[in-house]
């Protein structure tokens, strides 16, 4: 009879599961529910990108993409940009300073003044 070398990692993980099965139950319910929207509904099963830091920053995006949308699932499209636009940020500040410093003159009026959706 072979057992795998991650055998007592399982067994341990069966027992803390079968002692919390309320606990792990409402995780199941707030954490997979995310992954599973962005896996079956948006059709993102894999990565398009290799290394880890170039996968971190898409799962980020991916992620940022989901918060946003269900910010607007919540409050709606005008409650959120009142929202963003009464946020004081202490990196706000920072941001411009660095991009003063790189002498960089982006155009970021549609993060700092007020935005115009064409309904």
């Amino acid at each position: 009879m072979d057992r795998s070398q991650y055998a007592d990692a399982v067994e341990e993980n069966n027992k803390r599961y079968h002692a919390n099965a309320q606990l792990y139950r409402k995780r199941q319910e707030i954490n997979e529910h995310i992954f599973g929207t962005i896996k079956r509904q948006w059709g993102y099963n894999h990565t398009n990108l290799t290394g880890l830091e170039k996968v971190n920053g898409e799962h980020s995006l991916i992620m940022l993409v989901y918060n946003i949308k269900r910010s607007i699932n919540i409050l709606g499209v005008p409650d959120l940009i009142a929202k963003l636009k009464k946020w004081n940020s202490p990196y706000k500040a920072k941001v411009l300073f660095c991009l003063k410093t790189k002498r960089i003159k982006p155009q970021l009026d549609f993060i700092f003044h007020q935005t115009k959706f064409a309904a």
